[in-house]
């Protein structure tokens, strides 16, 4: 299939359908039922687009959570892969329509239309759970610190391309804040792509790729220190690869810095842009094309 008839099969009521079916507060300790039901829906968009399922289970106070792995043909057929991850929590009494319900359906939608591209045996979605801060506790990314720390003892070798909060978009003047100590837009209307030092080569793969995406306004931000100087750009799963050494980028709309509706309740999916979203699922999509064609 060519790049060009997949960009155009990306799909807009795909993704609102997606944001509205999870668009529910799943907390992982408060709503514990609810995000098993939204982790049942997620593993079910997987199969009915042809994926092999595997479960990485793990306990936090005594409950089991799970991150979902979809492959195309097994976990084991492979020690390389790039994954495309986001997770499907979300924040106490929040809907979590931008944060997360946007990543979880753009990376849905990426899996779809690629499930029938040669390449994508080489990729691994993964939905992760509890990325979210839980009570009794200052932790957080505790679905993906398991995972990566159980793959990295396995000797498995990682890129990754985590999707967290991708929906919001603005065009106002002063809509978009920024961390202290960077200096950038003042307008909500672009996607940010982080990575560290080691994560360059995929910074430089979406400098290519958003040329195919002409109506997307993306930046790049290199963050020193693997982002122990800015510390708002580890605030998501990818900070566990970085961890482990593995190179990995964020895509984000920036979420608090633009999101006035951050992990309230009235993060709804009336709030969100879904034709940013579908451009957001469009460079990915690029990104994948170029890196397997090199």
């Amino acid at each position: 299939m060519k790049l060009e008839e997949i960009l155009e099969g990306i799909s807009e009521d795909h993704l609102r359908e997606i944001v509205e079916k999870i668009s529910i507060p799943r907390h992982g300790w408060y709503n514990y039922n609810e995000l098993k039901w939204v982790a049942e829906f997620v593993e079910s968009k997987f199969r009915e687009f042809g994926y092999l399922i595997d479960i990485d289970e793990f306990s936090y106070q005594g409950r089991l959570y799970k991150n979902i792995i979809a492959t195309k043909e097994g976990v084991n057929s492979r020690k390389d892969w790039l994954v495309i991850g986001a997770h499907y929590d979300s924040a106490v009494d929040s809907p979590g329509a931008d944060d997360n319900g946007s990543g979880v359906a753009v990376m849905l939608e990426v899996a779809r239309v690629l499930r029938d591209v040669a390449f994508v045996k080489n990729i691994k979605f993964l939905a992760f759970s509890l990325e979210e801060p839980q009570p009794f506790s200052l932790n957080f990314l505790i679905g993906s610190s398991h995972f990566v720390k159980k793959m990295k003892k396995l000797k498995y070798k990682y890129e990754a391309i985590i999707l967290e909060s991708v929906g919001y978009f603005s065009t106002k003047e002063g809509s978009q804040q920024l961390p202290a100590f960077v200096s950038g837009p003042s307008r909500g209307d672009f996607l940010g792509v982080i990575g560290n030092r080691k994560s360059i080569p995929l910074l430089r793969l979406f400098d290519e790729a958003k040329k195919a995406v002409p109506t997307l306004n993306l930046i790049t931000y290199k963050a020193p220190l693997s982002g122990w100087l800015v510390i708002e750009t580890r605030f998501s799963d990818h900070a566990s690869f970085w961890n482990a050494g593995y190179q990995a980028v964020m895509l984000t709309d920036t979420a608090m810095f633009r999101n006035p509706y951050y992990h309230t309740n009235w993060d709804t999916p009336d709030k969100l842009n879904f034709s940013f979203m579908r451009d957001v699922a469009k460079v990915i999509v690029s990104a994948t094309f170029l890196k397997y064609s090199l």
